[in-house]
């Protein structure tokens, strides 16, 4: 095979974004796994139950025991699927207006969601005995998606320790003493290949294991879109393996006539995964992402306030706040994935499936003015404060307060047309302000209808009257432009 890609990264950043990503602007994923099995706390759950410092570890024992009665396997069992229909989820998917998806193959736990040959922890051998990942990946293709392949599992050494810290190394040594003296499952060697702690494991095992496992899933499933959730990916030692994993994934995929991707993630140490001339930046939560960013980059999020996994009792974001999210990431140059919550039996959960469909329902009526679109020079008009929340900080992008008052400008690529939209419906009429007497413009038009609108032009812009105007949804409001 020919090596379009060396392992360096003079040769992978001369990689190119295909086009069908930097078209398609809207994918979704999933956080499914073991740890909605218990539904309360979050994705995290089997971390915090062996720390005695945090609140998770209490519920856990008053519920299940304590971690040496009722380890953190025991949920593996009710991790069921006995509801997951791959093809109902691929419908909804494509329903949503998305145009790729997929989800989590393992989170920071490592129990893999696909049939995997290279270790024992994963669905084709233990809970519902069924390679899920391979359903869907088949349900997509079927209806024309891309597949993404959304790795979390690097960060997974000492990732269960009590109190342990990534950045510095520590943990809590007091706590340890205890779970041993218990016999916590956590220190079972045993478990030894689950829960990857020093006390009972190598790191070089487990960093061997994990390139074994990206490997497998680039063989096995060919997937369009990677990428992986920190780690030591630009480390002395380690920097090598990654790039030889990198120009392996770009190879294969070359070698079939595809084009791959990989997203490059910003992670709150605020050094990027790889070179920062690779790939996708991808802002989690719109975190630290800033106001132009001149390279590609996605943004992320989850769907749910409490946790990116299922959880009881969790409020979910509403069709128009991720539409919102998707017009002004699309409006100044970027794309959005959209992370699910899917309950330990497969399902999805209704409140969830409604914001997808409210979103879908809108973009096709209004999906020219998203996809295959170029940022036009103005991308936005409105207060830029109330789309951000500041913590610990960093600033994270929100969309729970837009409104028609938001204003966002998308082209086609022709650069004949202007798209105009609004966060909202606005009650009688609306100026665009970049729009002024200086734009030539011949006419103006709904995008979901093509009823003409009653529009003037002037200095301090186009202004549309609306009151004439029937809108088939209440989300947002796009206008076709067409220039002289």
């Amino acid at each position: 095979m020919t090596k379009t890609y060396q392992p360096n990264w003079d040769s992978l950043t001369r990689h190119q974004v295909p086009a069908w990503f930097s078209d398609g602007k809207f994918g979704l994923y999933a956080h499914w796994g073991v740890y909605s099995v218990p539904g309360f706390g979050n994705e995290w759950y089997g971390k915090w139950m062996q720390d005695p410092a945090h609140e998770i570890h209490r519920l856990h024992s008053e519920r299940f025991g304590s971690p040496a009665d009722y380890g953190y396997t025991r949920f593996i069992d009710g991790f069921t699927a006995e509801r997951y229909d791959p093809d109902e989820w691929a419908a909804l998917f494509e329903a949503s207006g998305a145009r790729y998806a997929g989800f989590s193959l393992a989170h920071h736990d490592g129990f893999g969601l696909w049939a995997s040959d290279v270790y024992r922890w994963n669905v084709g051998v233990m809970g519902p005995k069924r390679d899920l990942y391979g359903e869907l990946a088949a349900a997509l293709r079927a209806r024309g998606l891309r597949l993404v392949a959304p790795f979390h599992i690097i960060r997974g050494f000492n990732w269960f320790l009590p109190g342990w810290n990534q950045w510095d190394q520590t943990f809590d040594e007091s706590a340890v003493e205890r779970g041993l003296a218990e016999g916590w499952e956590l220190f079972d060697p045993e478990y030894a290949d689950f829960y990857w702690v020093r006390q009972t494991s190598k790191f070089e095992d487990f960093f061997l294991q994990w390139q074994l496992k990206v490997r497998e899933v680039i063989d096995k499933y060919q997937p369009d879109l990677m990428w992986f959730d920190g780690g030591k990916f630009r480390d002395e030692g380690y920097e090598d393996t990654a790039l030889e994993i990198l120009a392996y994934y770009l190879n294969q995929a070359a070698a079939r006539g595809d084009e791959a991707l990989v997203l490059n993630k910003l992670p709150v140490s605020m050094q990027y995964n790889f070179h920062p001339d690779f790939g996708v930046i991808n802002f989690e939560q719109g975190r630290d992402r800033p106001i132009e960013y001149e390279r590609p980059w996605n943004d992320d999020m989850r769907i749910g306030d409490k946790s990116w996994g299922w959880v009881e009792d969790q409020q979910y974001a509403s069709g128009h706040s991720l539409l919102s999210k998707l017009i002004d990431c699309a409006a100044r140059g970027g794309t959005m994935m959209l992370s699910l919550s899917p309950k330990p039996d497969g399902a999805i959960p209704a409140g969830q499936r409604a914001s997808l469909l409210e979103m879908g329902a809108w973009l096709r009526l209004n999906g020219k003015a998203i996809y295959d679109t170029l940022p036009w020079t103005t991308p936005s008009e409105g207060d830029l404060e109330k789309l951000w929340r500041h913590e610990r900080g960093h600033r994270f992008w929100i969309y729970d307060k837009c409104s028609a008052d938001d204003r966002r400008y998308t082209q086609s690529k022709d650069g004949k047309t202007v798209f105009a939209l609004t966060l909202g419906i606005p009650q009688s009429s609306v100026t665009f302000e970049a729009l002024n007497s200086g734009v030539g413009i011949e006419r103006v038009s709904l995008v979901e209808s093509a009823q003409p609108a009653r529009w003037t032009q002037s200095e301090a812009g186009l202004t549309i009257d609306v009151t004439n105007l029937e809108f088939k949804t209440d989300l947002a409001a796009a206008w076709k432009v067409s220039l002289k």
